[in-house]
């Protein structure tokens, strides 16, 4: 039997690490183990950008949300100055969680426990008790705070002060993107689902092609047909890649170019992008889905080695949201999230069960998953502390 350790040999994943079509799957166990988790959640999520959700979740001074991320506890709010930063969410004289869900927290946050008080910048702006303690310095005990930023109203947050900044780790998928000008779109709706699987299984199925005709063969294959050319698949100079999909028509409503009419298109698209869709994934764990009338994210929270929280979220252009039938129509829109979504999360908690098996072996790339093995690769090569392309690095070690 495999012992916790020894899952760490780069020497196991030799086949996961070769160019695609020559490639295997991950080892069950990077699905099921809870020392592999571990250690994603200190190489990977602690390290890298993750997708949080949009700045209309906080729109005035005040107004906070708590958002639990792979075992950290974190606050964002706006502050006075209408700036979003984010903090750890425990009090900085005993430990205490500040605040919970979301709401409005006036001008300051105070602890419930001896109620130390805090301004919007985390500054510590009350200690009572605290005026006999020796060398107590109330400049150095502010909340903890947490790196933030906002790419086009998308909220990333990074708990490491060595990473880079969002721009840098984005890279070119910052500009592909600008044509459909994010920041002026609006999240009209978030959806969450609790997903009895390994987060990695949910992005790998976002990147799969090969899905699409049986696991939704009767809400998104239809669609699939009316594509111009095959889906393209492109690396990206930033951390992740981007998918580009030519059709008719909006890819977000299920009966596609002959259904329901749907919302005008974007009015800020052109060349390429009013005729098909394109699909960015921003490593480790976000997606989203630009189409010619409406964008979707999907953020992942990992609760564990086979739990995730899925929270779907639905963009539309600003001035979409004046018109007097917005709800009529997006309610159309949503109704394609409210099928695909179930059968992707169905599918997903299948395959993580498949993968509980003792004697689960891994599988083989094939054309239409291509992508899987690009995903496959960056995790690896940062769980297991390699350089780009394999080789073992000890510094991560």
């Amino acid at each position: 039997m495999l012992q916790a350790n020894d899952m760490f040999d780069p020497s196991l994943y030799e086949r996961t690490l070769r160019a695609p079509l020559e490639a295997e799957t991950l080892a069950s166990w990077c699905y099921t183990s809870q020392e592999w988790y571990a250690r994603e959640v200190e190489r990977i999520f602690m390290r890298s950008w993750n997708l949080i959700g949009r700045v209309e979740r906080v729109p005035r001074p005040g107004d906070f949300i708590t958002v639990e991320y792979a075992g950290a506890a974190i606050i964002v709010v706006r502050g006075r100055d209408n700036a979003i930063r984010a903090f750890a969410n425990s009090c900085r004289h005993r430990g205490a969680r500040l605040l919970d869900g979301e709401g409005n927290c006036k001008l300051a946050i105070k602890c419930r426990y001896h109620s130390w008080v805090y301004n919007l910048d985390g500054a510590l702006a009350g200690c009572d008790g605290m005026e006999d303690t020796r060398d107590f310095d109330r400049a150095r005990h502010g909340l903890t705070p947490v790196r933030i930023e906002n790419w086009a109203g998308f909220l990333f947050v990074n708990f490491s002060p060595d990473a880079p900044d969002l721009r840098t780790w984005l890279g070119d998928i910052w500009d592909t993107v600008a044509p459909y000008k994010p920041e002026d779109l609006v999240c009209t709706r978030r959806k969450e689902y609790e997903v009895a699987c390994n987060w990695k299984l949910y992005v790998e199925n976002f990147n799969d092609l090969g899905h699409i005709k049986t696991v939704h063969k009767s809400s998104l294959e239809p669609l699939r047909q009316k594509y111009t050319r095959p889906c393209e698949f492109e690396p990206r100079n930033g951390q992740g890649f981007t998918a580009w999909v030519e059709h008719d028509g909006t890819r977000t409503l299920l009966d596609g170019v002959d259904g329901p009419r749907g919302f005008d298109d974007l009015p800020t698209l052109s060349g390429r992008a009013r005729h098909g869709s394109f699909y960015a994934t921003v490593f480790p764990l976000a997606a989203f889905g630009f189409c010619v009338d409406s964008a979707w994210s999907l953020e992942i929270y990992p609760l564990g080695p086979s739990r995730m929280k899925l929270v779907v979220g639905s963009l539309f252009h600003k001035d979409a949201l004046a018109r007097p039938d917005f709800d009529e129509f997006a309610a159309r829109y949503y109704a394609r999230m409210d099928v695909a979504v179930p059968e992707d999360n169905a599918i997903n908690e299948a395959v993580q069960n498949g993968l509980a098996g003792a004697e689960t072996a891994p599988g083989r790339i094939g054309d239409q998953e291509i992508a899987v093995n690009w995903l496959n690769r960056w995790w690896l090569e940062r769980t297991l502390g390699l350089d780009q392309g394999g080789t073992k690095n000890d510094r991560a070690a």
